[in-house]
């Protein structure tokens, strides 16, 4: 959700990804940023995502994380939230 985000990334950034133990694995360039509601998620962004195998079961997946995560940032989940989509590259490894 985009109220995770202290700060939202543009194309051309440069970020380091971490494990879960902050360790770094990788460092990625993003290559496309998308803002868009719950209820806007396109078939072809959940098949970038990659984590589901239709829109269907991206919505109820995604509904129960999001609505688990807004309790933790005093925040309400709907299909109105607004979520952010990241296309990156890998460019070390």
């Amino acid at each position: 959700m985009v109220d995770e985000y202290e700060v939202i990334p543009q194309v051309g950034d440069v970020s380091i990804v971490t494990d879960y133990q902050g360790n770094p694995a990788c460092i990625i360039e993003t290559t496309d940023v998308q803002r868009m509601k719950f209820h806007e998620m396109t078939e072809d962004i959940c098949q970038r995502e990659g984590e589901d195998d239709t829109l269907a079961s991206w919505q109820k997946s995604h509904r129960a994380f999001f609505t688990e995560r807004s309790k933790h940032l005093s925040t309400t989940f709907s299909d109105d939230s607004e979520l952010l989509f990241e296309d990156f590259v890998v460019i070390y490894q």
